[in-house]
């Protein structure tokens, strides 16, 4: 057994990327045992069949080799975010991706007897339902895919219905627009936030801020007795997120102060191409190459 197994661990090495050699190191005996069982049933040793059967290690922040990657993909979603965001305050008069003000807005409404506290109320509940959607659908929204090198179906779903959203804009439902963006805002963030790493939160920034906060916070002391300063990733990661809060907001006024008249609510299209592009090209942009196999590179 112990030889079949160092046999299957030896093949299962071939063709296989940096960071999938490292997944396979830190298999405990157990989980090496099911992996010589899934190839014995006929299938490839390739870390493909390790991943069907073990749970991947989770790599804190700190320790990424791909942290630039991450700025840049919390970038992107942020400015997603903001861009729609921004857009939908000049089409609907109100936000459809954070819940925090709604909230506030729906009791204020509802103390005010005024019908506006529907719309505010579905806006809070879709953005809960995309969450959910994004917890039970496993790997389709699973926040580390595009790192990965995989597509996100959940992540392509929810750029297909921001255009949903605008085309009910459109039609004169601008309260359906609200709801099915508010979907896909949900959806998003809960992507954003199953990223295994750090959850990211696409959608809004205050958590991060109170995370980066009290990391700075930490480090104050730490200076002040003479101790090593906590990991500072989590700050700048914070600070590329509101950056692309706001880049997203200021394009968003530009954008619409431009073509708004004209178009209306398809301007929802641009972040919806955009999401779309990080659900499909992206990761193939950014996934890690693979490693030459050893034995190719004694040939060479």
């Amino acid at each position: 057994p112990h030889h079949s197994l160092a046999c299957v661990h030896q093949h299962a090495l071939v063709g296989m990327s940096s960071d999938s050699r490292a997944l396979l190191r830190v298999l405990s005996p157990v989980d090496r045992a099911t992996l010589a069982r899934v190839s014995a049933g006929g299938q490839e040793g390739r870390m493909s069949d390790a991943k069907a059967v073990v749970a991947k290690p989770k790599v804190p922040l700190d320790k990424r080799p791909d942290f630039g990657k991450i700025l840049g993909v919390a970038g992107l979603y942020t400015t997603i975010a903001g861009l729609l965001n921004g857009i939908a305050v000049y089409e609907v008069g109100t936000p459809v991706g954070y819940t925090s003000g709604p909230c506030v807005n729906a009791g204020r409404f509802l103390a005010a007897g005024d019908p506006v506290a529907r719309n505010i109320l579905g806006i809070c509940t879709m953005f809960y339902v995309g969450g959910i959607f994004a917890g039970v659908t496993g790997d389709a929204c699973d926040g580390d895919a595009v790192f990965e090198g995989r597509m996100s179906p959940g992540m392509l779903f929810s750029s297909f219905l921001l255009a949903l959203g605008a085309y009910a804009k459109r039609q004169n439902r601008p309260w359906l627009a609200c709801q099915l963006w508010s979907l896909s805002q949900g959806i998003l963030n809960g992507i954003s936030s199953r990223f295994s790493a750090a959850p990211i939160r696409a959608t809004h920034t205050a958590g991060g801020q109170t995370d980066a906060a009290m990391t700075l916070g930490n480090a104050w002391i730490a200076l002040t007795q003479g101790k090593p300063t906590p990991p500072m990733r989590k700050v700048i990661l914070n600070i590329v997120c509101c950056f692309g809060m706001i880049f997203g907001g200021f394009g968003a006024h530009k954008i619409h102060a431009k073509w708004g008249k004209q178009y209306g609510a398809w301007l929802t299209l641009i972040p919806a191409a955009m999401q779309a592009f990080a659900a499909t090209a992206l990761p193939a942009i950014i996934a890690p190459a693979a490693e030459e196999p050893e034995d190719e590179k004694k040939t060479a």
